[in-house]
């Protein structure tokens, strides 16, 4: 729907709204629990009103031209959640924050064509490309942890030659070594982002020796929560 537009299309009642990424890289959102899938709920409906017998969800979207689109069905990852409550939607407010604010790093922009270019090349989304590298390195190329990581993706010796990087304080090849082992994790924890996310801190057998669920270490814990707040926050931005 056009921002110029009288009316809105017909709702869908709401409920619960989950959010996944297919296997194509797509953010979809549904108020169905899908199954199988990595999922984060992205709005639970508050107590019923006497006066409010359903909720609405709707969604935004700039395309290349400038023109802003509105729907309770988005169809691609570029729609963002803008409102969700009762029937009376404040179609041209602000936007509604989707979570706590988190400053995302001066050094970003330095890096966005060549994070976009990897992104496409890797079938990741660039807000999340941005989000682990701002939570691993704060966008340092010669960063080097304690352990040995180095990098703006913080890639280890054994990870880095298993992805071809020779050069680890090379940002290109830093980056998309990162890209493409995060790609990895994702086809191999079935698209699960968190899990994905909890294999490249703590690495993929320890996800595995959970039954697949997140260790339970607390800095692989924050490290999750963190990155998924800015990847949300990047959204905005990218």
């Amino acid at each position: 729907m056009l921002l110029g537009s009288s009316l809105l299309p017909p709702l869908a009642a709401g409920g619960e709204i989950f959010s996944y990424v297919d296997a194509n890289g797509v953010r979809v959102y549904t108020d169905k629990t899908p199954a199988g899938r990595a999922r984060f709920k992205v709005y639970s409906p508050p107590v019923a009103q006497p006066t409010q017998s359903r909720a609405v969800t709707i969604y935004k979207y700039v395309d290349s031209k400038g023109v802003i689109h509105y729907t309770d069905k988005p169809k691609h990852s570029r729609y963002k959640l803008i409102y969700q409550g009762g029937t009376s939607v404040p179609l041209f407010s602000s936007d509604v924050n989707s979570g706590p604010s988190i400053p995302l790093h001066k050094k970003f922009k330095n890096y966005k064509i060549l994070i976009q270019d990897v992104a496409t090349s890797t079938r990741l989304e660039p807000a999340l490309l941005h989000a682990v590298i701002q939570t691993e390195s704060a966008y340092n190329p010669n960063a080097v942890s304690p352990k040995g990581a180095v990098g703006l993706m913080q890639l280890m010796p054994g990870t880095a030659k298993r992805f071809g990087v020779t050069d680890r304080t090379d940002a290109a090849s830093n980056v998309y070594g990162g890209a493409s082992y995060l790609r990895h994790l994702l086809e191999l924890f079935n698209d699960n982002w968190e899990l994905a996310l909890a294999a490249y801190n703590a690495g993929e057998n320890a996800v595995k020796r959970y039954g697949n669920k997140i260790p339970p270490y607390r800095e692989t814990k924050n490290y999750v929560k963190k990155v998924m707040r800015l990847y949300h926050a990047y959204q905005d931005q990218l």
